[in-house]
């Protein structure tokens, strides 16, 4: 049986900060009892004396699936948790370090959160005031602009030019914000509606043809798989093996989709570093990396150093690229503030002095 289509329906993209941590917090607790010598069931049970009441629902399913004879991850896919930390706790217990898997894809949870919370605080603002402006814009051009009208013409000679530029501006805006709003709404459904049918595989390929995010979309999922692929190495799996542990119901999706398409490949006669050169969401460098551990017979070591230093790389990207964001948005904040108090009062200036 599929675990992951018992997935619900919330979808994890629009999963809260708050919700994030929460989880997190959770699974690093019964991660680091499992750590401390606690079976899952005691550790499910300890906890159900400090969880509250959201978490103690999240015990219940989960020590009702433990008693069934279900395993953690198709307990944690149906509270909700992401397919790629299910993923990721499925394959350790097949790797053997299921206990630290656990604490460590909490910590991973919580590190997230931290850093979706920082990206809210920067875009937060300015978002709120660019409702706040378009607010300000549909007010003026239905309140403001026809007692100014009743008052003056915009075409007499008393009103200069950047006053008729900036009337102009207020009594077009609604019409253009509506358009760009739609614009980008139908741009949005039309896409998905291209990339229905398309497999996860295929997808996420696409999403690399974009520059500006292929480097981010390469570093999260070539440091997921080099670290479970390390590890599975460290137990003695081959990379058959792992092709084929991959292509299990219990994984996600896109992992089966890799394993059939490896395992496809090497049929054919490619080896598996070839075979990766097909999957443009990974980094091209983890196909040297393939090569070059199996001529030492390190493969596992090097894939685990591989796989820290694209974690290293993603968090550093991503603290650079919300430094760079940060001043951009003070400007721009600044320039719309300038924006309002001119668009309030340069024509009632102009107006004032024409009478």
């Amino acid at each position: 049986m599929d675990t992951f289509q018992k997935k619900p329906m919330n979808s994890t993209l629009f999963r809260s900060v708050k919700e994030t941590r929460r989880q997190g917090i959770f699974l690093k607790r019964i991660g680091t009892l499992l750590c401390e010598g606690f079976s899952l069931k005691e550790a499910v049970g300890f906890l159900f004396t400090i969880a509250d009441d959201k978490q103690k629902n999240w015990l219940t399913s989960i020590e009702k699936s433990v008693y069934g004879g279900h395993t953690l991850h198709s307990a944690l896919i149906k509270i909700g948790y992401s397919e790629r930390i299910c993923t990721q706790i499925y394959l350790s217990t097949i790797h053997g370090h299921f206990s630290e898997t656990v604490r460590v894809a909490g910590e991973q949870l919580i590190e997230s959160a931290k850093r979706r919370k920082r990206i809210h605080a920067i875009v937060q603002y300015p978002i709120m005031l660019i409702l706040f402006i378009t607010i300000m814009l549909f007010s003026m051009r239905f309140v403001l602009m026809p007692h100014i009208q009743s008052i003056v013409s915009p075409d007499e000679l008393s009103v200069g030019i950047g006053t008729k530029l900036i009337i102009s501006t207020v009594y077009t805006a609604p019409y253009w914000i509506v358009g760009i709003i739609g614009l980008l709404s139908t741009s949005i459904l039309l896409f998905q509606f291209m990339i229905k049918n398309l497999t996860v595989i295929e997808k996420l390929n696409l999403y690399c043809k974009n520059k500006i995010f292929s480097i981010y979309v390469q570093l999260y999922w070539t440091q997921f798989y080099s670290f479970e692929w390390s590890q599975l190495l460290k137990s003695n799996c081959s990379l058959i093996e792992i092709v084929h542990l991959l292509q299990e119901d219990e994984t996600s999706k896109l992992s089966r989709e890799v394993g059939s398409h490896l395992e496809k490949e090497m049929r054919k006669g490619q080896s598996f570093q070839e075979a990766l050169t097909d999957f443009g969401f990974l980094k091209p460098e983890i196909g040297e990396i393939v090569r070059h551990g199996e001529l030492t017979g390190r493969l596992g070591s090097e894939l685990m150093l591989y796989a820290s230093e694209c974690e290293e790389e993603l968090n550093q990207r991503i603290e650079t690229i919300m430094e760079k964001i940060q001043p951009i948005v003070f400007v721009i904040v600044a320039l719309m503030i300038i924006a309002i108090y001119a668009a309030l009062l340069l024509p009632t200036f102009s107006i004032m002095e024409g009478l």
